[in-house]
């Protein structure tokens, strides 16, 4: 096919896995890169990967300059081999996403998700308290979720996103009214406009208004959230970088790493040039001021340029004190 002669076949890409991310750490301090290895393969005593994770310095360290909520996301790889993407992400006080983390695991289970989130605790939450995590309703996060401290008060908390929360509640009742009214009661931030909401559910439907009521009303309301959510009741963080991934979900592991890695590079650089308000071109001696709208003109100078100016400088300072020296015709004492 044409793509394994860009990206070649699944099987060479994850032997190139481990030289790639080892690339990416060697010039990029501070990338972290984690494995968690199977049993060897018999045949030809290679280790088998089970799960991998890797995330980027500059996501890491922005992640502190970031709100105290994370947001974590499955996704299938669209390949021979049913592997699954994990993905961390957060925003920041821009409404800004910013990616945080990346890793391939064999199948979203309990032991899958429990190793991820203690690479997010040790790398990326790194100590920090008060962190609010939202994710759908998946058995494997809300079992490795109990387990893990750093999201368990009073260190941190647990939220569902509501969009899930409505997807599985239509699931089972196949109602839009009912849909309708399970969002305004999750999206209200008074606890009297909730319980209203759940009123009218129950007229419709005493069942579907005893299935929410079973739900843990601080996990997927607004109303009694206690703040911790910061007004964020999705997991769209996470879903917006998978759909910026999404092409690439059909491609090798290699050729995937390096989209996470592209991706990321970029937007570091468009929240940079929204900052300053330069456009970057390919000549490293232009930018083009985006505020002013006119071409600006720089010159990457060395130490050598700097000493050329300096002494063309004092020549000209030379030369003109020397002029005033000279008698004007015509003056007089």
């Amino acid at each position: 096919m044409a793509h394994e002669m860009v990206y070649g076949t699944w099987e060479s890409s994850v032997q190139k896995l481990p030289k790639y991310l080892g690339a990416l750490q060697k010039y990029n301090p501070g990338t972290i890169v984690e494995w968690q290895h199977k049993a060897r393969d018999t045949s030809t005593g290679a280790y088998v990967i089970g799960y991998v994770l890797w995330a980027f310095q500059p996501c890491i360290e922005g992640f502190q300059h970031c709100r105290n909520l994370i947001s974590v996301d499955g996704t299938h790889l669209y390949t021979k081999y049913k592997h699954k993407m994990l993905i961390v992400a957060t925003m920041d006080g821009n409404q800004q996403v910013l990616p945080l983390a990346f890793a391939i695991v064999d199948e979203e289970s309990l032991l899958s998700w429990k190793w991820f989130l203690r690479q997010l605790s040790r790398h990326i939450i790194r100590g920090r308290r008060g962190i609010c995590l939202i994710s759908d309703r998946h058995a494997g996060i809300t079992r490795a979720v109990r387990e893990c401290l750093d999201f368990v008060p009073p260190n941190g908390v647990h939220r569902y996103c509501l969009r899930h929360v409505c997807s599985n509640f239509n699931s089972k009742y196949k109602n839009v009214v009912l849909k309708d009214h399970c969002w305004r009661a999750g999206s209200e931030y008074q606890i009297r406009k909730f319980n209203r909401t759940m009123e009218e559910i129950k007229k419709h439907s005493l069942e579907a208004f005893q299935w929410l009521d079973r739900i843990d009303k601080e996990k997927w309301t607004a109303s009694h959230d206690g703040g911790w959510r910061c007004g964020i009741l999705t997991t769209n963080m996470s879903e917006c970088i998978n759909g910026v991934l999404k092409g690439a979900r059909r491609l090798p592991l290699t050729a995937i790493a390096e989209m996470t890695f592209q991706r990321s590079v970029h937007y570091f650089r468009e929240r940079l040039l929204g900052c300053t308000g330069f456009e970057l071109v390919h000549d490293p001696t232009i930018r083009i001021s985006s505020r002013l709208g006119r071409n600006e003109t720089t010159r990457i100078h060395d130490e050598m340029d700097w000493a050329q100016r300096r002494a063309r400088q004092q020549a000209q300072q030379r030369n003109s004190s020397t002029q005033s020296d000279v008698p004007v015709p015509g003056s007089q004492d």
